[in-house]
């Protein structure tokens, strides 16, 4: 396990065996504090083994707490402030630290295991209990080190994913039998007899904001952004940042380098661009995103801007780097091509810590939610509909026609549409096809395809819709970036998951972020001077892959080879369904106006065939 660990812990890796029980910790020196981290730890008083990966946003409210002196904080490290806070709160400690960690605590006369992962951040935790063995490690690669472990395809996760079944039960499960997950926000205590999960917190509860005028609700907003940002600046090595079009990513890169202005501190952006024209697959979106977010870095002379054409790189032997990193096929498969590029140039300059906007969306750049004026109707605010309604009209200048179809119709006729289409079209692409599953496999798994949609005539609430991109994108990135990240010796950081901002942003009124019948207004507002007004009131999706089939095409014979390699596998057979890859690939060739859902359907497929093939061996 400690060899599986070792690229982890480029800083050295040690352990602590006491009893039965062994302790390990790869230590990755990134901030001030961490150059004093002393993990695994034996605390003979309480008879605990304590181990922690931690980077806290608040060392100095805990520090306070604890009574650690100004003097004596620099050589406090965030593991120490972990276990202080584990000591004094038992169980109850997780609602008090804040940041990306996870820990691990063995009651040792007890025979008891607490493992807990933060709110959501990114971090992952797996773990795998037959009693009297648990093993459990950051890596899922580390807990299969194991030679207790069995290596056995969960075969019900790997059907699930393929139709893309993402609902909560599926983050507790990997792609291995009886190897274990534990999500953002749980805890779980383990013992020779029993296990424990709970979740320590939930995002929906958040107490309501309520205050005078608009301009406290940006003051506000902008006072817990900026403290995001800035407790994820400590770092004894440079800083990176990826930098898009669109507000998430630009407004962390303005604040960061807004804040590191003041100490004459660089900061290092990278925004991926395309190598080949992409124009006619995206005709309504930003297929270059180079342009707008120059703009933003010309907005301060501290930002080194970088363009990644990731032009060493395909996207096949993309998707098979990400296997050798994060050992398991990824939603997002088309983006790994940029992603694995700007982490390696990354590398290459000693990077510590690449700033991201993954949470953005959900949180501080919240568009009030798609069916937001529909919600209002069917749950009776029929004023406070009647005024959102007349304010996006008069934004968008439609007619009233227009603006009922638009916003009350609109929500209603869709996902029929949609879900008809099945029906009447069954040769056509559907959501069912996911990943390109072999149908007897999902008959097999007792999966069917109402299991792939809901109620039609019932579309998602808005809060219902924020709770699913806030969590479900934490819960699915965290452990992809602490991977990446871990792989590159450098930390991934995420202003836009900061729990505090987080929760200040679902407690204002939905009205901030649907002012005057705008989308995502309360960020917009408040970037006012900090970022262009070009970036500021885009409203044009921004495609970081949106070269990906032009990419494929200049170099066929890679796709034809793997699929071909995948076809000869009796074993990959019986779950992909190899004739359909084959003719999507064909479509893809032939066709200058390829549906981009096709494309991702296709490499989530050669993600999961490449999978196999290494599971296999």
């Amino acid at each position: 396990m400690a060899d599986e660990m070792a690229g982890w812990g480029p800083d050295g890796v040690g352990s602590i065996v006491s009893g039965s029980a062994a302790f390990g910790h790869a230590l990755l020196i990134v901030t001030h504090e961490s150059r004093f981290e002393k993990m695994p730890f034996h605390d003979q008083d309480e008879g605990i083994l304590f181990t922690a990966a931690a980077r806290l946003d608040n060392r100095d409210d805990l520090c306070d707490m604890f009574g650690i002196g100004h003097p004596d904080r620099p050589v406090t490290s965030d593991g120490q402030l972990v276990f202080r806070a584990y000591k004094k709160w038992g169980s109850e400690s997780c609602k008090h630290i804040f940041g990306d960690w996870s820990f691990a605590a063995w009651h040792i006369r007890e025979k008891r295991l607490f493992l807990a992962r933060d709110h959501l951040g990114n971090t992952g935790l797996y773990y795998y209990f037959k009693p009297p063995l648990i093993v459990f490690a950051s890596n899922v690669k580390a807990v299969l080190a194991h030679p207790e472990v069995p290596c056995e395809l969960n075969e019900m996760h790997l059907a699930q994913r393929m139709v893309g079944d993402y609902s909560d039960e599926t983050f507790f499960q990997t792609y291995w039998m009886n190897v274990n997950a534990l999500p953002a926000s749980h805890a779980i205590t383990l013992t020779n007899t029993d296990r424990k999960i709970e979740k320590y917190w939930r995002l929906d509860e958040a107490s309501p904001i309520r205050f005078g005028s608009d301009k406290e609700y940006l003051e506000g907003f902008l006072e817990h952004y900026r403290r995001a940002v800035r407790v994820r600046l400590n770092s004894v090595r440079p800083i990176g940042t990826q930098l898009s079009a669109g507000l998430d990513s630009s407004s962390v890169t303005a604040l960061a380098a807004e804040a590191l202005m003041e100490t004459n501190q660089p900061l290092v952006a990278y925004t991926s661009i395309p190598m080949f024209p992409a124009e006619n697959f995206f005709p309504n979106s930003i297929t270059n995103e180079w342009p707008l977010a120059h703009q933003t870095s010309e907005l301060y002379a501290n930002i080194e801007h970088i363009a990644i054409q990731s032009e060493n790189i395909s996207p096949l032997a993309a998707v098979k780097q990400n296997l050798k990193i994060l050992h398991e096929p990824q939603h997002a498969a088309a983006n790994m091509f940029w992603i694995v590029s700007m982490f390696e140039k990354a590398r290459t300059r000693n990077i510590g810590i690449m700033l991201t906007g993954q949470l953005g969306n959900g949180g501080i750049s919240w568009s009030g939610g798609q069916n937001y004026i529909f919600y209002l109707l069917v749950h009776n605010q029929w004023e406070k509909c009647w005024h959102a309604l007349n304010a996006w009209k008069k934004r968008h200048g439609y007619s009233w026609f227009r603006a009922v179809k638009s916003q009350l119709l609109r929500p209603v006729l869709l996902p029929l549409s949609s879900e008809y289409q099945h029906f009447l079209r069954p040769g056509k692409q559907t959501n069912f096809v996911y990943s390109f599953p072999h149908i007897e496999f999902i008959s097999r798994m007792g999966l069917t395809r109402k299991d792939q949609f809901g109620n039609p005539i019932k579309p998602m609430t808005p809060l219902v819709e924020r709770n699913l991109t806030l969590i479900r994108n934490g819960i699915m990135v965290g452990p992809v970036w602490h991977g990446l990240g871990s792989f590159c010796n450098l930390e991934v950081r995420d202003p836009t998951a900061d729990i505090r901002l987080l929760e200040f942003c679902m407690g204002v009124p939905d009205e901030q972020n649907t002012f005057e019948g705008g989308r995502r207004m309360m960020i917009r507002r408040a970037m006012k001077g900090i970022l262009p007004d070009a970036v500021r009131w885009n409203v044009l999706r921004g495609k970081q892959a949106a070269d990906t089939i032009p990419r494929l095409v200049d170099q066929p014979e890679e796709m034809d080879t793997l699929l071909a390699h995948l076809e000869s596998s009796q074993g990959i057979k019986q779950y992909l369904d190899i004739t359909t890859m084959k003719r999507a690939w064909q479509d893809i060739n032939s066709s200058s106006s390829t549906a981009e859902i096709v494309v991702n359907q296709l490499l989530r497929a050669i993600n999961t065939g490449c999978f196999l093939r290494s599971f296999s061996r």
